[in-house]
């Protein structure tokens, strides 16, 4: 355990350094969407529960409880965040690799195959981002890990825990990843339980009512703002489920898994394929069906519901840890077998396949330090350098229209019309609409709101700056020298002409 800890502070500090060097002696978050959580959380600590314009109510973040946590330094100092949100995500992937490590004892695994397994994800160069990122994604690992060894636990006494249905209930507040997680728990707690349905049928039913009830407020307060069970961001960035899965997000996502860890990712392949034999032959073992089903069914259903690959992946990153369980279950297995078969170089290549598994997770970790620091650097230098500029140069205007809304608006405190709509869901409809009635809909909404600048991407907008650039003068923009993260390599300010734009039919 000293020495997860140690290196895990090791490796914290190094890249906390390489992203102050990078990003020019300044640290900072390297997602937009940090700052978004940021907003959400100050006005939240100020009264506006989950509003980014004060005074309107909006799913705009897929992890509430996240918001709430986030909201605590507001309470005493805005300087505060940055510091804050650093320290809560580092913490939680801290708590994620000691209780990982408990997990995998739990599991059978000897010290060496837990440690390895422990350090494997120490070393994942996205959950290392992800530390640091000021973003939910640590603590969802955090809860997934807890759920699990829970499981573990119930299925090894024949006694389930209510405890359970609340962490899958906090978790469901923390990622809507939990849904199919939930679902894949309770089809495994009835398979593996079958014989002991009758004295848990009180408890499955309590567990049920604990997470339903910590998971439903947010649907409702969704239904009620939005007509939809589901956040702004599910609509805005997906927009419905398809009948086939999205290849081009597989082979994406597959791409990035390589980076990790190619040699992981061969030992998850065929791990899937041994989990698939066991089920064919009914040689099932047990302590693993959940976590072959997660590890499976995850990105499988994400392929039809919610192909988005972006940031890294980010999605896909809690997954990590349980993809390192079963791809080191393959290798022990092999390793045992060649044990057994009393084979002469046995510790030879137990040895050698660990030092490999692991030397060539390193890259990763390395690869992801200066990933982070670009990042940061983008989010400050394009983001930051424009809000900076709109609250120094335009303090008399009270509303901007723009496609990135997080740090911009911390900076400024303006009313901000979203034109990509994941806080303002009107914008959602002029979508739907033909290019020019959505188009003349989203100007006149613009001007009903008081919007006078925009800040934006042209190549978002392309149709909008084929037909209505002569309304707009370009008055800033910030471009970046090596992007990295943001939707442009640069964005631009302009002021809108309205006398120059139509708003007739």
């Amino acid at each position: 355990m000293l020495t997860i800890i140690l290196l895990y502070i090791g490796v914290q500090i190094a890249y906390l350094y390489t992203e102050f060097s990078i990003a020019g002696g300044k640290f900072g978050m390297p997602l937009d969407d940090v700052w978004i959580h940021f907003r959400f959380a100050e006005n939240f600590a100020h009264g506006f529960f989950f509003q980014y314009n004060p005074g309107e109510p909006t799913p705009g973040t897929t992890s509430p409880i996240w918001v709430v946590i986030l909201s605590i330094p507001f309470l005493f100092s805005e300087s505060m965040i940055i510091t804050y949100a650093l320290f809560v995500s580092s913490l939680f992937f801290l708590l994620t690799l000691i209780e990982l490590y408990k997990f995998c004892i739990k599991l059978g695994f000897d010290g060496i195959y837990s440690l390895l397994i422990t350090l494997l994800t120490l070393l994942a160069g996205r959950l290392l981002w992800s530390s640091l990122s000021g973003m939910e994604i640590t603590l969802f690992c955090l809860l997934s890990v807890l759920i699990f060894r829970n499981h573990l636990k119930e299925t090894t006494s024949g006694k389930l825990s209510v405890t359970t249905g609340i962490l899958l209930g906090l978790a469901a507040n923390t990622r809507p990843e939990t849904y199919l997680l939930a679902g894949i728990y309770y089809f495994s707690s009835l398979v593996l339980l079958k014989g002991h349905l009758k004295e848990n049928a009180v408890r499955l039913v309590l567990s049920l009512f604990l997470f339903v009830l910590l998971m439903l407020p947010y649907p409702i307060f969704s239904y009620i703002h939005t007509g939809g069970f589901l956040p702004n961001t599910y609509e805005g960035q997906v927009g419905s489920a398809k009948y086939l899965p999205n290849f081009t997000y597989l082979v994406e996502s597959g791409k990035i898994f390589v980076k990790d860890n190619f040699i992981v990712l061969i030992l998850w392949f065929i791990s899937m394929g041994y989990f698939l034999w066991t089920v064919f032959k009914k040689t099932i073992d047990r302590k693993f069906l959940m976590i072959n089903l997660w590890v499976i069914l995850l990105p499988l259903v994400s392929a039809f519901i919610a192909p988005n690959w972006r940031h890294h992946g980010r999605y896909l990153i809690p997954l990590i840890p349980f993809i390192n369980i079963v791809a080191i279950y393959i290798l022990h297995k092999f390793n045992t077998r060649l044990k057994e078969r009393e084979f002469k170089r046995y510790l030879l290549i137990r040895k050698a396949s660990i030092a490999i598994v692991l030397v060539v997770s390193i890259n990763s970790a390395v690869l992801f330090a200066g990933v982070l620091g670009w990042n940061v650097e983008n989010i400050n230098n394009q983001q930051g350098n424009i809000g900076l500029w709109l609250k120094n140069n335009l303090p008399d205007e009270k509303a901007f229209g723009m496609n990135d809304i997080g740090m911009i608006t911390f900076i400024t405190k303006e009313y901000v019309v979203d034109m990509a709509g994941l806080v303002t869901p009107e914008v959602f409809r002029f979508q739907k609409m033909s290019y020019e009635d959505g188009t003349k809909a989203l100007f006149g909404f613009l001007k009903e709101k008081g919007v006078n600048y925009i800040i934006i991407y042209p190549d978002w907008f392309e149709f909008i700056m084929n037909n209505y650039s002569g309304a707009f003068s370009r008055v800033y923009s910030a471009k970046l020298e090596k992007n990295t993260i943001c939707g442009g390599i640069e964005m631009f300010v302009y002021k809108i002409d309205w006398d120059k734009i139509s708003l007739t039919k």
